[in-house]
């Protein structure tokens, strides 16, 4: 039988069809974007990984548990910013750390973490978890009972289809090799680690302190949504410490150390926060973050709580004035956001025992400490100083003196 020429043409079309797909699907593993496949990593090819929005939890799962860690950092943002896993502290150990932050989520989704790394004969000897007030701020009810934690991610056939046979995967694998040789690439390490290198170009155009101002707008914009409270008015346990509780209980069952950290909120933050009359409030949340931590602290298995938010030069270096877009700031991108450098700072804290920045906070010593680090603050916003008027001029219409007097009425409220 003779095949028609358009049968043919048919037949040929959908040949070269079927053969793009596989050619693009080979090469999307080759490339392997998200690190998924653990395909290896080949220099000026697909060594560096481009920062992606999408499947985060596949993602750095599939890494966590080819490395089958022995140190876990968890946290938001601030932790996968600025806390380096093959910081030596870690070796002086003997244990190999990854960075298992996810940015702008709870700490619900450390739990499971904790959990799939269990699951999968993975338990790690230490951990550190980073907590954020503002997380916590609002206070919204946990759930009775709790939600089960989900199965970890895995390659399905919707992954295939969205990461191997689909232009999104096409151009991640792409933007993949454009950035071999970029200066400074929004990349994610092998461990984990977001070094932010893609802000070093930011700063250079626009300077540190229009991202320190950008971000005090929107934070003061998100604090605003929020009740002034840490606990449900009923009584009940909220959500952000109904999983802080599971996460120190589970990690202390499992004869993990937990370190606790208390981020090192830039002073800009701080004084925003007595202007805006949560000064008190902040003090009451460390102290019940040590209560969690006491509450569940079992045997002989450690959990500390440590605090890096207070006055010191390392949290009141300067904010570089507008138009200066040649000053490079040591520790900081933004009042919120630490890099690297302040970052090793904790863990030399943590992990070497090196003094000089941060507090171990006990039972012991939480009522002075916190009486000291309030009144650190309060000192700081009595001084006038280029700070004091960059964070008055984030209140309009309220003089330093008015400001303060707010704050100081709140406070009497809340107490």
């Amino acid at each position: 039988m003779v095949m028609s020429p358009w049968l043919r043409y048919l037949r040929w079309m959908f040949a070269t069809l079927l053969a793009t797909v596989a050619l693009c699907g080979a090469f999307n593993v080759v490339i392997d974007p998200l690190g998924i496949f653990g395909t290896p990593r080949i220099s000026g090819l697909n060594a560096t990984k481009p920062y992606l929005d999408h499947h985060r939890d596949l993602a750095r799962w599939q890494a966590a548990r080819r490395l089958c860690p022995t140190a876990g950092i968890f946290g938001n943002s601030r932790a996968e910013i600025g806390f380096d896993p093959e910081h030596p502290g870690f070796a002086a150990h003997d244990l190999v750390a990854y960075n298992h932050a996810i940015p702008g989520t709870p700490i619900s989704i450390a739990l499971r973490q904790l959990h799939w790394l269990d699951d999968a004969g993975c338990r790690p000897k230490l951990l550190i978890v980073g907590v954020d007030f503002f997380d916590f701020l609002g206070a919204p009810p946990a759930r009775v009972p709790p939600p089960a934690i989900p199965p970890a991610p895995r390659i399905d056939g919707s992954v295939l289809a969205e990461t191997v046979f689909s232009v999104t995967g096409l151009r991640d694998s792409l933007n993949t090799i454009a950035i071999q040789h970029a200066s400074h690439p929004a990349s994610l390490s092998p461990r984990g680690f977001n070094p932010l290198l893609n802000y070093i170009p930011e700063v250079a155009q626009s300077g540190h302190y229009a991202l320190f101002r950008q971000r005090a707008l929107e934070n003061l914009k998100n604090w605003t949504r929020k009740a002034p409270r840490i606990h449900p008015d009923d009584g009940s346990q909220s959500v952000e410490y109904a999983g802080l509780n599971a996460f120190l209980h589970d990690a202390a069952t499992m004869g993990t150390t937990v370190h606790v950290v208390i981020y090192p909120y830039h002073a800009q933050i701080r004084l925003m926060m007595e202007r805006a009359g949560l000064g008190r409030l902040f003090a009451e949340w460390k102290a019940s973050v040590l209560a969690a931590a006491e509450h569940t602290r079992t045997g002989n298995v450690a959990i500390k709580v440590w605090d890096f938010s207070g006055v010191s030069a390392e949290t009141t270096e300067p904010i570089p004035a507008p138009g200066d877009r040649q000053t490079h700031l040591t520790y900081y991108w933004e009042a919120g956001h630490f890099k690297k450098a302040l970052g090793d700072r904790i863990l030399d804290r943590i992990l070497l025992d090196r003094p000089g920045f941060g507090q171990l906070v006990t039972d012991a010593s939480v009522d002075e400490w916190l009486i000291e680090d309030r009144r650190f603050v309060t000192d700081l916003a009595s001084r006038p100083s280029g700070l004091i008027q960059e964070v008055d001029s984030l209140f309009p219409g309220a003089s330093h003196q008015q400001s303060t007097s707010i704050s100081q009425r709140r406070d009497r409220n809340q107490s």
